[in-house]
């Protein structure tokens, strides 16, 4: 109850779709997702639905495609309710065309009946294409406004695709509300969109709870790199073992530590050949590939760690530098996208992609002056700016826009 004995207003509910979340077949897909709807219980009840790839029941039957036999149609995600009906993909892209009508066809029904028990006041997209494309469909169908959370940048995929272009814009031009997770993910949209007045810069959010500071029995090892995140060539880790071997040859005997993995073919070839690049660079003894860790061991690599690095070719934001920031390590990333909405002076230091040379001597200026960055002062910047309250606050007044028509 309020004040005066009226009755507190109801948060509002809210249908999120999105194709990209955390599951028994693949735990690191849109992680980032999970933490916005987790965090947005303060502030609404959501509901996810996550269609997953159909897998027919042969008997032999590649383990890429097998795995999806072992996500439940329902489940709970601590408190919130997550659905995943199956919908028909084909092998690599050959049907991503016809993604968005396989789509709305595998949530059309279950949305239907969790109307009926769930009356949603939003319908919240995350990706513009195919979900938001998707969502459109749902949120006119039952009256309800449309957000959209674009978590990657439209270009360079967009040029070229012509279908899912005009699709997508569609989409982002009948959103009540198009959220871009950093400005360089804005610029992109407004490319195709133009200013349409309804792009809103909100990022990602971190878990303060999770990524914390070292107690004062966590002593930071010396000249100790670390990289977290998925193993595939954007990440530019190539890059970051050559720029390694610089360091090495003018005398700076760092170590390198990677944790992650790729989860596709593609990325595991990527894998693969980095193997072979610290090889040739005769880096063996100081490159340790540690693969996907447990959250605890993730947390505690960053707070050991004399500063991480991010030496991506193109990066949406990069949440993974809020969070080595939120342990009070210091950063280094390229200046590729998203990187430059996180990264000042004051936390670390942005250089050029690919750029081995320009990479190296920024690491080198950083770990100079590791002295000079405070581990409390680090973690207030990113809770300032990333938190979950921080986030979830502008998220709110986003629907309270939207609701108010």
């Amino acid at each position: 109850m309020s004040a005066n004995g009226s009755a507190a207003p109801a948060m509002p509910r809210v249908l999120v779709l999105s194709r990209n979340y955390p599951s028994p077949a693949i735990e690191l897909l849109g992680l980032w997702v999970r933490q916005i709807v987790q965090g947005s219980t303060a502030i609404c009840e959501p509901l996810v639905v996550s269609p997953v790839p159909w897998s027919p029941p042969l008997p032999v039957l590649p383990e890429y495609y097998a795995r999806f036999r072992r996500v439940p149609r329902r489940r709970m995600d601590d408190r919130v309710e997550i659905l995943q009906p199956r919908f028909l993909v084909g092998p690599g892209a050959s049907l991503s065309r016809f993604e968005p009508a396989a789509y709305h066809t595998a949530v059309r029904r279950p949305i239907a009946r969790l109307r009926e028990r769930f009356p949603f006041d939003i319908v919240h997209a995350h990706f513009t294409w195919p979900d938001g494309v998707v969502a459109a469909r749902i949120a006119e169908r039952y009256g309800v406004p449309l957000v959209i959370t674009e978590q990657a940048p439209w270009r360079p995929w967009l040029d070229t695709a012509e279908r899912p272009r005009r699709e997508a814009v569609q989409a982002a031009r009948r959103a009540a509300a198009h959220i871009a997770i950093s400005t360089s993910v804005r610029d992109t949209i407004n490319h195709f969109t133009g200013d349409a007045g309804n792009v809103h810069v909100i990022p990602d959010a971190v878990d303060g709870s999770a990524f914390v500071l070292p107690d004062n029995g966590t002593p930071r090892k010396d000249d100790a790199l670390l990289f977290v995140g998925v193993i595939r060539h954007v990440k530019g880790v190539d890059v970051l073992l050559r720029a390694l071997k610089l360091l090495h040859d003018r005398g700076r005997k760092a170590s390198l530590s990677l944790i992650g993995e790729g989860h596709y073919k593609s990325y595991r070839r990527d894998q693969a050949a980095l193997y072979d690049l610290v090889d040739e660079l005769s880096l063996g003894e100081h490159v340790h590939f540690l693969g996907k860790q447990p959250l605890g061991e993730l947390v505690r690599a960053m707070q050991e760690s004399t500063l991480l690095i991010l030496p991506s070719r193109a990066e949406s934001l990069g949440m993974v530098l809020v969070e080595s920031l939120a342990c009070g390590t210091p950063v280094v990333a390229t200046r590729c996208g998203g990187p430059e909405d996180i990264v000042t002076d004051a936390v670390g230091r942005l250089v050029d992609p690919d750029d081995p040379e320009a990479l190296a001597d920024g690491i080198a200026s950083v770990l100079e002056r590791r002295a000079s960055f405070e581990p409390a002062a680090l973690r207030e910047y990113a809770l300032t700016r990333f938190g979950v309250d921080a986030v979830t606050s502008r998220l709110q007044d986003v629907y309270a826009q939207v609701l108010a028509g």
